[in-house]
C-alpha cells in the first residue's frame, strides 16, 4: 500500500513549513493491465468538503527517461463512497513500453504526481491547491507478466537477473565477444561463429591433451573437483554448443559439392544471433569457472 502527502500548493504558502492538508492511499494490481485500486482520500482534520478537480501523472525515474509514462485515467467517482468506484486505470500504448524496455535493467521506478483542487472549511469555506507525489516500484517479473499479455515482445524475455548482466565474468565475456558480435554486424554470419568458436577455444589451454572445445578430454583440468555428474553436463553443454559453432560456422558441407567445391551449410542471421547469445552465456560460466579453478590453485598452494 502507498500513501501521497498532499500540500497546500498556493503560491501564497511557505512550503518550508507546510503541513499535510490530506492523504491519498493507494496499491498497484498487475495482470493483463496495471490499475491504481483500492484509493482512498483521508483528512485527519476534518476540514475536506470536496474534490473539485484532480490530475495524476506517473513519470519514470530513469536519468535516461525523465517524462510521463503511459495515462493513469483519474476521475472524482473514487471519492464518492455511494458509488463503490475506487480504480483508476493506467494505460500504456507501444511507445512507453519500448522507452521503458530501452533503459530497464531490473524493476521498473515512477514516481506517482498528484495535483488536485479542493474545498475545505477552514475559517469558512476555501478552495485550494494540493499536490504530493510517491515513489512506487514496480517488480520486474509482475512487468515482465504484464508486457507479454500486452502483447510486447521484450529484449528482457530471458529474465537474466540484473546480479547476472552486472557481474565481472559477464562483463568478461561480453567483452571477449566484441570481434564476434562486429562480424555479425557486417553480416558476416561464418565468421561470427568462427569467432564464438575461437573464444572457446582460448579456454582449452587448461587441457592436458590438445583438442578442440568439441573434445570431451580438453575441459578435465578446467573442471578440477567438480562432482563427475556436474562435471559430464557442463563438458557436454561446452561440447555441444563448440559443435555446432564447427560443423556450421567452421566446415563446409562434406556431403555437398558446387562445381567440385564443397557447398557452405546454411546459415542465415537469425541463427547466428541466437548462437552468439548462447555463446555469451557458456563463456560467462567459462569464466565463472575459471575464476573457482585459480581459486582453488591457490588454496592448494598454501
Amino acid at each position: 500500500m502507498y500513501s501521497i502527502n498532499l500540500y497546500d500548493s498556493s503560491l501564497h504558502v511557505n512550503h518550508l513549513s507546510n503541513h499535510t492538508y490530506l492523504k491519498l492511499e493507494f496499491d498497484l494490481r498487475i495482470a493483463d493491465g496495471i490499475q491504481i485500486c483500492d484509493l482512498a482520500l483521508t483528512d485527519q482534520h476534518h476540514r475536506l468538503q470536496n474534490v473539485l478537480g484532480i490530475q495524476v501523472q506517473a513519470k519514470s525515474n530513469s536519468v535516461f527517461l525523465k517524462k510521463a509514462i503511459g495515462e493513469i485515467q483519474s476521475n472524482l467517482l473514487v471519492f464518492n463512497q455511494g458509488t463503490g468506484h475506487r480504480v483508476w486505470d493506467w494505460v500504456f500504448d507501444s511507445n512507453d513500453i519500448s522507452a521503458l524496455e530501452g533503459v530497464r535493467s531490473g524493476d521498473v521506478y515512477f514516481t506517482i504526481e498528484v495535483k488536485a483542487l479542493v474545498e475545505v472549511r477552514e475559517n469558512g469555506i476555501k478552495i485550494i491547491p494540493v499536490s504530493g507525489s510517491q515513489q512506487i516500484r514496480i517488480a520486474e517479473t509482475d512487468w515482465l507478466q504484464f508486457i507479454r499479455s500486452f502483447g510486447y515482445s521484450t529484449k528482457h524475455g530471458m529474465t537474466l537477473p540484473s546480479s547476472l548482466l552486472n557481474d565481472t565474468c559477464w562483463l568478461r565475456a561480453y567483452e571477449l565477444l566484441d570481434d564476434a558480435r562486429e562480424h555479425l554486424q557486417r553480416g558476416k554470419t561464418y565468421d561470427a561463429l568462427r569467432q564464438c568458436l575461437s573464444t572457446l577455444e582460448s579456454y582449452t589451454d587448461y587441457g592436458r591433451d590438445r583438442g578442440g572445445p568439441y573434445s570431451e578430454k580438453v575441459w578435465d583440468e578446467l573442471l578440477g573437483d567438480i562432482t563427475p555428474q556436474k562435471k559430464e553436463g557442463i563438458i557436454k553443454l561446452i561440447t555441444g554448443v563448440s559443435t555446432y559453432l564447427n560443423k556450421v560456422g567452421h566446415h563446409r558441407n562434406s556431403k555437398m559439392k558446387d562445381n567440385g567445391n564443397l557447398t557452405s551449410v546454411p546459415l542465415d542471421q537469425y541463427e547466428a544471433e541466437l548462437l552468439i547469445s548462447i555463446t555469451q552465456l557458456v563463456v560467462t560460466y567459462l569464466e565463472r569457472l575459471k575464476e573457482d579453478h585459480s581459486s582453488s590453485i591457490g588454496e592448494s598452494a598454501h
